[in-house]
């Protein structure tokens, strides 16, 4: 049995570095017209990841970058979708990206010409520059002009056609949900998703950033005495909720989502009330404002790319000292902008989830400040500017993204040197 094993695995290998051969093999000739078109017109290839939600910030930087009139006008871009889970995260989130990018059709074969392009350095010229926005501890911050392009760039990268507005208006009605009433979509990440379309990897290190979903109920239930609708999202989720009102509708698990409505409803919700997960990307894309919780890397907040926003962190708490870590404490170290959750265990950091009711107070700031009653005081601003002070070497200057009032009021010790 055990040489049988071998057997196949050395077929398995075989078998591998036969395609990729054979991918070499056929991206040759195109890499040759590109270097004979290269004095006439410059081809470029981009990398966009479609077997994750989040995937697909590459492409956005990069049209926020073309409608400030950063690229070259001589270039002819094109990009790959590329699937790092081995599937499409959602059929309708590729539609949407592909009607406006110019995609290569034959992704294996991008994906070689693409990584053929970055291993010879005489072939970079022909990979779309982009330049991550979010800073990383250690590294010189180099998406400054992006992260301006992107706050700028207010209009959704992609739109619907008029008949999937029907579509979408026609299952808010179905859901009960009238044009008149009002939404709010929210997610607790948790790992059901990723074990589920890829059981065979180790997704372990990403577990900081799982939350339970029971703490954001309080939330969800004074927002419907509000009398909004509240929609949990999510694909493959670990439990069901179960709340006694009209006005809560389980998505997630009622048997109705489709992959068009995983996007319709982030797209048209009056806000989204979400942890460090994939799929905030689709408000972020559709400028719809965000209430982030339970985020960890503060060096990889959302401040840098989204309009309107407010956040509140998870705490960090140093076990052998059994204190809290203050926030320049861990902006300042390699903690605050990892994504692993074994740096978090090697450095014997616990991370403790917001409370129900640091949720409920984020939330309903949000809904008054859409509303415009929210009334802020002379504490808060001063609170306010100590926090983002501590990003200033990054030049960071992103008014529509506020720390959570309340949080920073309770927590404003994590402020001190």
């Amino acid at each position: 049995m055990q040489n049988l094993h071998k057997r196949i695995n050395l077929i398995r290998k075989i078998y591998l570095l036969s395609k990729k051969i054979c991918f070499f093999i056929l991206a040759m000739p195109f890499i040759m017209v590109m270097s004979i078109l290269r004095p006439f017109i410059l081809v470029r290839l981009g990398l966009v990841d479609i077997g994750r939600f989040g995937g697909v910030y590459d492409a956005e930087w990069y049209l926020a970058e073309r409608a400030a009139g950063i690229h070259q006008k001589r270039s002819f871009d094109l990009f790959f979708f590329f699937r790092s889970t081995g599937i499409i995260s959602n059929q309708f989130w590729e539609k949407l990206w592909k009607r406006t990018l110019n995609v290569f059709p034959f992704w294996r074969l991008g994906y070689t010409l693409y990584t053929l392009c970055h291993k010879f350095q005489v072939l970079h010229v022909h990979i779309i520059p982009l330049d991550d926005v979010r800073p990383i501890y250690g590294k010189e911050y180099k998406g400054f002009i992006t992260h301006h392009c992107i706050l700028k760039h207010y209009q959704p990268p992609v739109l619907f056609t008029p008949e999937e507005e029907l579509l979408g208006k026609d299952a808010l009605e179905h859901f009960g949900i009238s044009q008149s009433k009002p939404f709010i979509c929210f997610h607790a990440r948790d790992s059901a998703y990723l074990e589920r379309i890829a059981p065979n990897c180790d997704w372990r290190y990403h577990g900081y950033r799982d939350s339970d979903i029971k703490n954001y109920i309080p939330a969800a239930e004074e927002l419907m005495r509000r009398g909004y609708y509240t929609v949990r999202m999510g694909v493959f989720v670990k439990e069901k909720l179960s709340l006694e009102n009209p006005l809560f509708i389980d998505y997630a698990m009622n048997g109705k989502r489709t992959e068009f409505l995983d996007i319709y409803l982030g797209a048209k919700c009056r806000f989204f009330v979400c942890s460090d997960t994939g799929i905030s990307m689709v408000p972020e894309v559709f400028r719809r404002p965000l209430v982030y919780v339970n985020w960890v890397p503060l060096l990889r907040c959302p401040a840098f790319y989204v309009h309107n926003a407010l956040l509140i962190p998870k705490k960090f708490i140093l076990k052998k000292e059994k204190r809290e870590l203050t926030f320049r404490e861990i902006i300042f170290s390699p903690i605050g902008s990892t994504f692993e959750k074994g740096v978090f265990d090697r450095m014997g950091i616990e991370l403790i989830e917001n409370t129900p009711e640091e949720i409920t107070a984020v939330a309903l700031e949000m809904d008054e400040r859409f509303n415009g009653r929210w009334k802020t005081t002379d504490e808060d601003e001063e609170l306010q500017r100590r926090f983002w002070k501590l990003f200033e070497s990054y030049e960071l200057n992103n008014p529509g993204v506020r720390i959570g009032a309340e949080f920073l009021r309770q927590h404003k010790y994590l402020l001190d040197n």
